[in-house]
């Protein structure tokens, strides 16, 4: 018997004893809590970051205490009377997201986090990430040892900026033996531009750097502490073949209708769009849905080919008129509607619930987009927004109709996972809204007063999301909480996606990011099977996230450029929530 279906069958009998009433407490993460409480109650990590051509050490002490059943609050302070940047505070949500979702915490917890400095930088979010989980699991932060780098919503390790001037503080600071930093960052450039061999210059020290690229590995390093194999997984070499999710049933028939018709609406826009970077990527993307159509995998044609069509849609919008996209945006609007109002209620099986998350998140973000196209293109508007009000106005047509189509999906999709009537839903969907919100508060404070490119999707769905959160968030409070998680996923994902690609760090000249690249999307791929995979063990099918998953595995593979793991950002995290839903992660 593999290792995969011995995993499986352990998953299935767990499932099938907690079904039959058993007094059995099963946890992915196996938290030292069985109810998702922390163990520990306060630790104190290293934290490097720089600053112009300045680089620090701090302190950073980290407290977890239960909220007593009110909602997971988060308290940041730093060392100066100008308060939190941005940039830290979403580092800190998106650490705190990540070690809830991986390991089953409690979101009614109260954290704070207070740093000996006043810093401005992603590279304490995987630091964040681990002294959580150290809490979590009560296990003590070895002395001498330090970690810099950005942590992604899946627990990945990503590139951050100043790292020669950060080794240079260590320095100078003294106690440090270790630095771990992001797979790939061995050479960096620092403040000048130059390229710096990081081991020489640590070794001028008396210090080691040593790669990681996922906050287990990190872990293990700091508390000389495995994590759970379950939750955490090894790290693949670099480079590796991607493990695929067990096999599952074939989707509906009504899948491959919605499949052709997507397909269909991608190549008929492709016929107006203009030559460029959109048109390739949607070109890309129909070839993939292609694929898995003709491979029998009709989930996976489904993802690629929603996708063509969003994308398709947005590189022929500059073809469209100004009073043409506006009607798309009112006809959006609407369609987006009628799915939110037919959401409210709850989903009957985790097959149901998979098709409510991906529903909302669609139609939320086509309501957003159709606001921003209708703000973008009124007559009294900037003239200089009427570029990306066309665009916005394309993606929330071709969004309003992915999610219609998603909607008619939901009732065809047997699946016999249930789900779990103790699970603190709306505790969840607030954690992944306010993140949601620091992330895009700190998309903001790096862009600055530059407006969102017409051609820049993540950053346009970001600030629709934005400028409707009032309006989602009213919505949510009235239609209950698969509404509210609904929209938080997705808000949260855009949200992540922009803010990745505002803090992308360059590669230096001669550098070759490939292996470190394959590393990371293995370790993506790897995380997200594995939260797949507990899942069907449930009985539930879940053809909608497996095709996701797929479909983020020949995308990422298929360009295996840096920041291609992020394209698994949204099949984990809706995957980690419907485990969350499911009692998965704990019965």
């Amino acid at each position: 018997m593999t290792r995969r279906a011995l995993r499986a069958g352990i998953l299935a009998l767990a499932c099938t004893l907690v079904l039959a009433g058993c007094d059995l407490r099963f946890s992915l993460g196996f938290g030292t809590g069985s109810d998702g409480s922390f163990s520990g109650s306060e630790v104190t990590v290293p934290v490097l970051y720089a600053s112009g051509k300045k680089g620090g050490v701090t302190n950073q002490r980290i407290t977890a205490d239960s909220a007593d059943g009110g909602d997971l609050s988060i308290d940041i302070t730093e060392n100066d009377v100008s308060g939190v940047d941005p940039v830290t505070q979403s580092a800190t949500w998106t650490a705190v997201t990540a070690a809830t979702l991986l390991t089953g915490a409690r979101p009614d917890t109260a954290y704070t986090f207070g740093f000996d400095a006043r810093i401005a930088t992603p590279a304490a979010g995987a630091v964040t990430a681990v002294g959580v989980l150290a809490l979590y699991y009560g296990t003590e932060v070895q002395p001498g040892v330090a970690l810099t780098g950005r942590v992604t919503p899946l627990g990945t390790i990503g590139p951050v900026a100043g790292l020669p001037e950060q080794v240079t503080a260590a320095i100078e600071a003294g106690g440090i033996d270790t630095i771990l930093v992001p797979a790939g960052q061995r050479t960096a450039v620092d403040a000048e531009g130059t390229a710096v061999d990081l081991d020489q210059l640590a070794a001028t020290g008396g210090m080691t750097v040593t790669e990681v690229a996922d906050i287990a590995s990190a872990y293990a390093v700091m508390t000389g502490e495995d994590l759970p194999e379950a939750a955490f997984p090894t790290p693949p070499p670099s480079p590796s073949p991607l493990p695929t999710a067990e096999e599952a049933p074939a989707a509906p028939d009504s899948v491959a209708v919605a499949v052709d018709d997507a397909l269909d609406r991608a190549r008929s826009s492709l016929l107006s769009a203009p030559e460029g970077a959109l048109a390739d990527r949607a070109r890309a993307a129909v070839e993939r849905g292609e694929r898995l159509r003709d491979a029998g995998d009709t989930g996976g044609a489904w993802a690629a080919a929603s996708t063509a069509a969003d994308i398709a849609a947005a590189a022929a919008a500059p073809a469209l008129s100004q009073a043409d996209a506006a009607a798309l945006a009112v006809d959006a609007a609407g369609d987006a509607d009628a799915v939110l109002a037919a959401s409210t209620g709850a989903p009957s099986t985790l097959d149901d619930a998979d098709g409510a998350l991906a529903a909302i998140g669609g139609a939320a973000e086509a309501r957003a987009l159709a606001a921003q196209a209708q703000a973008y293109l009124a007559t009294d508007a900037d003239p200089s927004l009427a570029s990306a009000g066309l665009t916005s106005a394309a993606l929330a047509s071709s969004a309003a109709r992915n999610a219609r189509a998603i909607a008619d999906l939901r009732g065809e999709i047997d699946g016999t996972g249930a789900l779990a009537s103790d699970a603190d839903l709306d505790g969840l969907a607030s954690l992944l809204r306010r993140a949601a919100i620091a992330a895009t508060d700190a998309v903001d404070a790096r862009r600055g007063d530059t407006a969102v490119a017409a051609d820049d999707l993540d950053g346009l769905r970001t600030s629709a999301f934005e400028a409707a959160r009032d309006e989602l968030a009213a919505r949510a409070d009235e239609g209950g909480e698969w509404l509210a998680l609904g929209i938080s996923t997705a808000a949260f994902t855009r949200g992540s996606a922009a803010l990745s690609a505002l803090t992308a760090v360059r590669v230096p000249d001669g550098v070759d990011p490939s292996d470190a690249v394959s590393q990371r999307i293995g370790i993506a791929d790897e995380y997200t099977v594995r939260a797949v995979d507990a899942l069907t063990a449930t009985g539930a099918e879940l053809p909608l996230l497996r095709g996701a998953l797929a479909d983020a595995a020949a995308a990422a593979t298929a360009d295996p450029a840096p920041g291609a793991s992020g394209v698994f950002t949204a099949s984990f995290l809706r995957a980690r929530v419907l485990a969350f839903a499911g009692g998965v992660q704990r019965d």
